[in-house]
């Protein structure tokens, strides 16, 4: 069924939760402006044995659950291209369907709220691990009009090729969301060369720089890791609206979506994008 979408689109699952309603808000700064659409995409299913009548209340639910979505979307009055699909499956195999047509997919996800030992559900943590695109899960149960939290925007970068562009990703969600970026990183500072390295590749250092001058209205500071950047995120998590991590980054990825995150963060409104450049094997 999404063989038919174009190659690049933003999805966002909706289910009729404020958690889901947050998300759409927050997805919308990814698409205003381009002729990126922004895709609702509602997931249902009737009871087996549903008669007529019980199948029409289900879509007519399904249908008010869209609308709300949509509504919340349009009060925010940014210019988007918006379209709306309802499906019958399951919520998981159907959205991780859909993001093999998407370059980022949203949901929203209350963490400890719904569950007490965890910080992510276990739909969230699914697509995070499996999805064919990059994967944005927001939290927090906040009010603000347009989703986005208060605090700092933390990419996880070094200087593989991946993490590079996690960074040009990052910096560009920072601008979006008016908010300071830290790197975190282990990379060694080197001579800002704007040649590069001896590689001929370009440096985070260099990156850096050129991203201060560029954009001398965003606050950009660098963080040397000790330790463990999940044990970085529990004790900074007050001061971060949104944490960056590479999919090609498994065990920090892991480390977060598993128990030591689960430790760490489920007290937080930290929210999540996992950068899915690549999903080798998919």
């Amino acid at each position: 069924m999404f063989d038919q979408y174009p190659p690049k689109s933003v999805i966002v699952g909706v289910d009729g939760s404020k958690p889901a309603i947050r998300a759409a808000r927050w997805a919308v700064d990814e698409v205003a402006g381009t002729d990126i659409p922004l895709r609702l995409l509602h997931v249902t299913r009737a009871a087996p044995g549903a008669s007529r009548r019980e199948a029409r209340a289900t879509l007519q639910a399904a249908e008010e659950v869209v609308h709300d979505a949509c509504q919340a979307i349009d009060r925010m009055g940014k210019p988007l291209k918006v379209e709306a699909e309802i499906i019958d499956g399951h919520p998981v195999p159907t959205l991780l369907a859909a993001s093999r047509s998407a370059t980022l997919i949203c949901v929203g996800d209350k963490g400890s709220a719904q569950h007490p030992n965890a910080w992510l559900g276990s739909t969230a943590r699914e697509l995070a691990l499996s999805a064919h695109c990059s994967v944005a899960i927001i939290r927090g149960d906040g009010d603000d009009a347009d989703g986005t939290g208060r605090g700092c925007i933390v990419a996880r970068v070094d200087e593989s090729p991946d993490d590079l562009d996690v960074l040009d990703l990052a910096i560009n969600e920072a601008l979006r969301r008016h908010a300071p970026l830290r790197v975190v990183t282990t990379a060694q500072s080197r001579s800002r060369d704007i040649q590069g390295n001896r590689k001929g590749c370009v440096t985070l250092d260099v990156l850096l720089e050129r991203a201060k001058h560029d954009y001398p209205e965003l606050g950009i500071d660098t963080v040397a890791l000790d330790g463990s950047f999940v044990d970085y995120a529990a004790t900074h998590a007050a001061l971060i609206q949104l944490l960056m991590v590479s999919s090609s980054r498994p065990g920090e990825m892991h480390q977060l979506l598993d128990a030591g995150g689960e430790l760490a963060l489920r007290g937080s409104d930290c929210s999540l994008v996992v950068v899915g450049l690549e999903r080798l094997g998919h």
